[in-house]
């Protein structure tokens, strides 16, 4: 009876959980931090689960880790879609002859979600996001998997330290990065043709950047 007692309680947990934290970067925090207490517990600390009389604690805590990551996008794409940016920013400039395509403009509200975009400067197709936005790696590795969940995009050989520094506090992701050498221009007319043809190559895409 214990068990099934047990068993309700980390359900009722997970359900208030997934049904509170909505945002996917704080579900994708919340989820790794729950997976590596399972792992901890489970390896490291069995005896937490003995001395708390909860055997099966480090499973409850790793599987409620595992459906929040699972999960992690889900209120990404079931939310109320926003209004267009540039109806939420109507100093916005566009160059002449930009994309307003219902593709270009789902991509500039992703981008103005993400990243933000500027309100007093003009928009090209060659704007770039890492040089001219200011978007950091941070951001880009979210601002990617947006896309590649929203898009169906296939990144391919996306490499992001191509574009991108590390952060700087980051020494295992720095070393990761080093020998990219000079950072290369990601443009908006990059993102486009790749979702539009549902796929990344760099080659290809930075040739007609």
């Amino acid at each position: 009876m214990a068990l099934y007692l047990q068993s309700a309680s980390f359900l009722v947990i997970y359900w208030v959980l997934h049904y509170q934290i909505t945002d996917p970067m704080l579900r994708r925090r919340f989820a790794v931090i729950c997976l590596a207490t399972g792992l901890i517990l489970t390896f490291l600390l069995p005896y937490v689960a003995v001395i708390l009389r909860i055997p099966l604690l480090p499973v409850f805590i790793f599987l409620i880790g595992l459906a929040l990551f699972i999960t992690r996008n889900k209120y990404r794409f079931h939310r109320n879609q926003p209004p267009h940016p540039l109806l939420r920013a109507p100093t916005m400039n566009l160059a002449p002859g930009f994309p307003e395509d219902p593709v270009m403009q789902q991509l500039l509200q992703l981008l103005h979600e993400e990243i933000g975009l500027p309100k007093h400067r003009t928009i090209r197709l060659q704007t770039s996001l890492n040089f001219d936005l200011g978007c950091d790696g941070s951001e880009a590795k979210q601002l990617m998997e947006a896309l590649e969940q929203e898009f169906a995009l296939d990144l391919g050989d996306f490499d992001t330290y191509r574009y991108f520094n590390p952060p700087v506090f980051d020494v295992f992701l720095k070393r990761r990065a080093k020998g990219r050498g000079e950072k290369v221009p990601l443009t908006i007319n990059m993102l486009y043709l790749a979702i539009k043809t549902h796929s990344w190559n760099t080659q290809t895409l930075e040739n007609l950047g």
